[in-house]
């Protein structure tokens, strides 16, 4: 069965990422998430953030407990910083692997 939540025991935070740290920006009731997405995608269009996210924090202890949206712009940018990762893997693989046949074979 599905639990209950209570939105009393937490807000929606619209934070910022700016400079590589994410910053917050505007605070929505735990029920209003339609406003806060709302919110969020028009500041995300905006150059003043790098990437934008909706979190839901609880109030009592003021943590993040989970991110409920995050910019496309943010996800392109980790795949492609993800793919690169891999890519140079790779390249580093086989260079290792050239130089060790290489070593291999004079000698022999």
């Amino acid at each position: 069965m599905s639990e209950q939540v209570n939105n009393e025991q937490f807000f929606l935070g619209v934070l910022g990422l700016k400079d590589g740290k994410w910053a917050p920006n505007r605070k929505f009731d735990g029920g209003m998430f339609g406003s806060a997405l709302i919110y969020a995608e028009e500041l995300d269009k905006t150059p003043e953030f790098d990437a934008v996210k909706i979190s839901k924090i609880n109030k009592n202890t003021g943590t993040e407990d989970k991110e409920m949206w995050v910019s496309p712009r943010l996800k392109a940018r980790q795949e492609a910083e993800a793919a690169k990762r891999v890519r140079t893997g790779v390249q580093e693989t086989a260079d290792r692997l050239r130089a060790q046949r290489k070593a291999a074979a004079k000698n022999s």
